[in-house]
């Protein structure tokens, strides 16, 4: 029977001990990442080659090293206190002057020769020039590294910016560059552009574009360089349109790289979504994510690029367009980028838009939101009440709400942010507090009024508008949003969508129920990639109409765009077995509507009709999915509109 060899005995201090001095400095040698080669070994500690064989051997005998030349693992932990600090200190700058001098440093006998304390340049440059090569997440370590052996120049400061940046270290990304900023007198122009891009991208991550926009506008089109198109990007959504188009007016000349052009073609969409058609900006913002080649590491960047590209298709109702946009987005996302979050949230928006709630809540609830900063919170709390606000869950909406109120307290608009803004917009007004969001809404319908109405951005925000005064019950608030929308509607085609909703919408609260009208306008909103607001238009309307068959035709509208079509989903999950009109119900289903809307309990409907709650319970459940109503109080509505509950009926009950 075979048998292992004995482990090696725990090092103790009487083991070194019994070393030499050679024996001892190849032991710490081999802590700092050496390798037992003898013709090293006798290099770095001036002794002769062959009793550096010698020191090696007799370390393999005594267990120290292993039969590969490494240094046992369970030794470690006691070698450097027993070497003591001074012989490791001063091994450790030997090794290092000897392989800078051979030029065969590697990064691991550069790393744990920085761990040993030992100050040099020469290693300072070693390690920031692994650094650039290095995903973020290592090249973080690695300038953290370089930092504590010596100084980093301007060059390496920054570049230790963008890699704590990409990681998501924004507080120590904005500290480096504005190290950089602050001795500006003495910092070549590339370098000052370089710390602007760092510093911006961070103020628009925390939901402070005007602050961006300001550290562009300080540095200026002479100094701007190569960043000319990110700087004229962070202006367009800061509303600085003159600003973006001097910038870029003045920035020919940067190098025609991949990079440089898609940025360009970037900021280029941005300046014609304010001043041409939503198609043209949606066309180059689309081509510069289109451009071959991809640099070794991204660069920080205020926004993503898809992003901002979906954002403007979900501005246009072309929510296809912003899928296909978000989904190569994250097939290329680098585990660990700062935008993944970004895209994310956008891909939860489209889906929620769209109507697919389950799907929009799924991806939401798989974010980590704890690590996110003030604009994709402001994302997720504008989805939140979002989609509480689409299921009727009255108390999933309040929480939400309240837990938006730290960001809505320090955040500054922007073109990129109206619309989380219109949904929590719409929730102030369910909850009572407009006052909260106020000066928020102010402050995007200014931005849109001094970019000069942009079809592209402001008709959404009209959209929120309309839908605000009616939830408030000011029809004449709803005016202005109404006229707006009929402007754009001139040059933009969902403007002209929203604009014909907004008539319907107008019509519907004066109590001029017009089915043909309300349908056609409703089905006009789903066309545009707003089937929800089209399904609410139309259930608006059914609970208007005092004509009981005119209200069924409408709920059917409702219902017909809030469930997906049977050829997306392969099956209807609201279509039940039952009366041959999807709208209709069974006569014991009727009964027990009648006195639903009644207020009564399941227990007190259950004793009326001689069977139990649990039964009654199952009715509503097959009442409510036969309906399409998707809460309670949205049931309730729905049969009150069929009428239900009415003073003629409730003898029947």
């Amino acid at each position: 029977m075979s048998t292992r060899p004995p482990s090696p005995a725990p090092t103790t201090v009487s083991d070194l001990a019994s070393l030499d001095t050679p024996q001892l400095s190849v032991l710490g040698l081999l802590l700092l990442g050496a390798e037992p080669d003898e013709a090293v070994v006798a290099a770095v500690l001036d002794i002769e080659t062959e009793s550096a064989r010698s020191a090696i051997e007799t370390l393999r005998a005594t267990g120290f090293v292993d039969g590969r030349g490494t240094l046992v693992e369970s030794h470690r932990s006691r070698l450097a206190g027993a070497l003591g600090e001074n012989r490791v200190h001063a091994l450790a700058r030997r090794l290092l002057t000897h392989h800078v001098a051979a030029g065969t440093l590697t990064l691991p006998i550069a790393r744990a020769v920085a761990g040993s304390g030992v100050r040099s340049d020469e290693l300072t440059e070693f390690l920031c020039s692994r650094a650039e090569l290095a995903d973020p997440a290592e090249a973080v370590s690695l300038y953290g590294d370089a930092e504590r052996v010596g100084r980093l120049d301007d060059a390496a400061v920054l570049g230790y910016a963008e890699v704590c940046a990409l990681s998501g270290d924004l507080d120590t990304a904005v500290g480096l560059a504005d190290s950089v900023l602050e001795r500006s007198a003495s910092v070549s122009d590339a370098d000052l552009a370089s710390a602007v891009r760092v510093s911006a991208a961070g103020a628009a991550y925390c939901g402070m574009i005007d602050r961006s926009a300001e550290l562009y506008a300080w540095l200026g089109p002479h100094r701007v360089g190569a960043d000319a198109s990110v700087a004229a990007s962070v202006l367009v959504v800061a509303g600085r349109i003159d600003e973006a188009q001097s910038v870029l007016a003045a920035s020919a000349g940067a190098p025609p790289t991949a990079t440089t052009a898609g940025a360009a073609l970037l900021a280029t969409g941005l300046v014609q979504s304010v001043t041409g058609s939503a198609n043209a900006a949606l066309n180059s913002l689309t081509r510069a994510l289109s451009l071959p080649g991809r640099a070794a590491r991204p660069r920080m960047l205020p926004d993503s690029p898809a992003a901002i590209t979906a954002l403007a298709a979900l501005h246009c109702g072309e929510l296809a367009h912003a899928d296909a946009v978000l989904a190569r987005a994250r097939d290329s996302d680098r585990p660990g980028s700062v935008a993944i979050n970004r895209h994310h949230l956008l891909t939860a928006w489209t889906s929620m838009v769209r109507g697919d709630l389950a799907a929009a809540q799924s991806r939401l609830d798989a974010l980590e939101v704890e690590s996110m900063h003030q604009r994709d919170l402001l994302f997720v709390h504008g989805l939140r009440v979002g989609l509480a606000r689409r299921t009727g869950d009255n108390a999933a909406l309040l929480q939400a709400w309240a837990g938006a109120q730290g960001v809505l307290a320090e955040y500054s608009v922007d073109l990129l942010s109206l619309l989380p803004l219109g949904e929590l917009w719409l929730t102030s007004i369910r909850v009572g507090e407009p006052a909260r969001i106020t000066h928020l809404v102010d402050d995007a319908q200014s931005l849109v009024r001094t970019l000069g109405e942009p079809a592209m951005w402001a008709s959404a925000l009209h959209w929120y508008g309309v839908q605000a005064s009616i939830l408030a019950e000011c029809p004449a608030d709803l005016m202005p949003h109404a006229r707006a929308l009929g402007e754009a509607a001139k040059v933009s085609a969902y403007a002209a969508g929203l604009a014909g909703a907004g008539r319907a919408w107008l019509r519907v609260l004066q109590g001029d129920i017009d089915v043909a009208a309300v349908e056609d306008a409703a089905r006009t909103l789903d066309r545009i990639g707003l089937p929800w607001d089209g399904a609410r238009l139309a259930g608006e309307a059914a609970l208007r109409a005092s004509d009981t068959r005119v209200a069924t035709a409408l709920l059917q509208v409702a219902r017909a765009l809030r469930q997906p079509a049977p050829a997306a989903t392969g099956s209807d999950p609201a279509v039940v077995p039952g009366p041959s009109s999807p709208g209709t119900l069974t006569d014991r289903e009727a009964e027990v509507a009648e006195l639903l809307v009644q207020g009564l309990t399941y227990r007190e409907i259950g004793s009326r009709l001689y069977i139990s709650a649990k039964t009654i319970e199952h009715h509503v459940a097959r009442i409510r999915r036969r309906l399409g109503a998707e809460s309670r109080s949205e049931l309730l509505s729905m049969l009150r509109a069929m009428g239900h509950g009415h003073p003629s009926d409730t003898a029947r009950s």
